[in-house]
């Protein structure tokens, strides 16, 4: 079988409409020129320009499967993202065969809105390669720190995620002055885009926290600096399926994270951690507290976090496809 790519560029902005229309009026040509038997879409505008293009196909029984890697709304989202794209959602839903939502919150929306997709169906996410992920043991530790240069005595929370404000660092940086009398050798490692880096390192020197927070931007080494830390942490407002979260559970590490669609997801099936409210400092920084005196020990069963191997999602996106046939 040969494979086929076109490049169709396409804003991820719904309202670049000169940019977007070229964009549907080459998925139209592809699509409407080939017979395929399954046409797979992903990300909110270009699922939403190949849905339509794909009116006339789906009446010639191609089946249209979509993947929603996050609504745009959901608990706690701008009113304006309900007030665009639920509705735009919602119509679309009509031209989808299948939608594959990779959390709870998105599946009960869909379900309980009464979306007109023929399936709607939850899947663990778009996979993760757990083989690069291992539980090491806490004894190695020490030599991977000084490999990293590295504290050797400090209590390390990682936070691998771009600096911005969905990911909302600020929020455990205001944690962390709260507890910096009574935990004072904490470190926070945030490798990321650094897109708010020099908004954040500012404030670290405001409120007296700045040798308490390393952003050294982006890294390859996430699986060294698991090692090296003692747990891990998110402040996220919202995700899809975060990887990070899925990744620190693979290597074993207690997370401390907001209760947020996605987060709240991985952290109760990984059952070893703590869920804060999005926006409670003080919540979070009771959690730190109590990570950083009780201690937190590597788990060696990882086992609840099988479900998330791309592996096994292959295999479920492919018996998808199979039975989309059917619809």
């Amino acid at each position: 079988m040969l494979d086929e790519v076109f490049e169709v560029p396409f804003s991820r902005s719904p309202f670049a409409f000169v940019h977007n229309i070229k964009a549907y009026r080459a998925l139209k040509s592809v699509i409407d020129s080939h017979q395929y038997d399954v046409i797979h879409c992903n990300t909110p505008v270009g699922a939403m320009l190949t849905r339509i293009a794909a009116r006339n196909a789906r009446k010639c029984g191609t089946k249209v499967v979509y993947t929603a890697h996050g609504f745009h709304f959901y608990k706690g989202a701008p009113l304006l993202n309900w007030l665009f794209y639920y509705p735009v959602e919602k119509f679309l839903s009509r031209y989808t065969d299948v939608l594959m939502t990779i959390n709870e919150m998105d599946y009960e929306t869909a379900r309980t809105h009464r979306f007109r997709t023929r399936k709607i169906v939850r899947i663990d996410g778009v996979g993760v390669d757990l083989s690069k992920f291992r539980v090491r043991p806490d004894r190695e530790k020490p030599e991977t720190r000084r490999a990293l240069g590295l504290p050797e005595d400090a209590f390390i929370m990682l936070y691998a995620a771009d600096l911005s404000k969905r990911k909302n660092q600020e929020m455990i940086f205001r944690a962390l002055a709260r507890i910096r009398e009574s935990c004072p050798n904490i470190l926070v490692l945030m490798p990321g885009q650094p897109i708010l880096k020099e908004k954040y390192t500012k404030l670290c020197k405001e409120l007296g926290i700045a040798d308490m927070v390393q952003m050294p931007g982006y890294r390859r080494d996430i699986p060294e600096l698991l090692t090296a830390c003692d747990c891990v942490i998110s402040s996220s407002r919202q995700e899809g399926l975060p990887v990070n979260l899925i990744e620190a559970a693979a290597s074993g590490k207690y997370i401390i994270a907001t209760d947020a669609r996605g987060n709240a997801d991985v952290v109760k099936q990984w059952g070893y951690g703590a869920l804060v409210e999005v926006g409670d400092d003080v919540g979070m920084a009771e959690k730190i507290q109590e990570a950083y005196r009780r201690g937190t020990p590597v788990r060696e069963d990882v086992s609840a976090i099988e479900i998330y191997n791309e592996k096994s999602i292959v295999r479920k996106v492919l018996k998808l496809y199979e039975v989309s046939g059917d619809l």
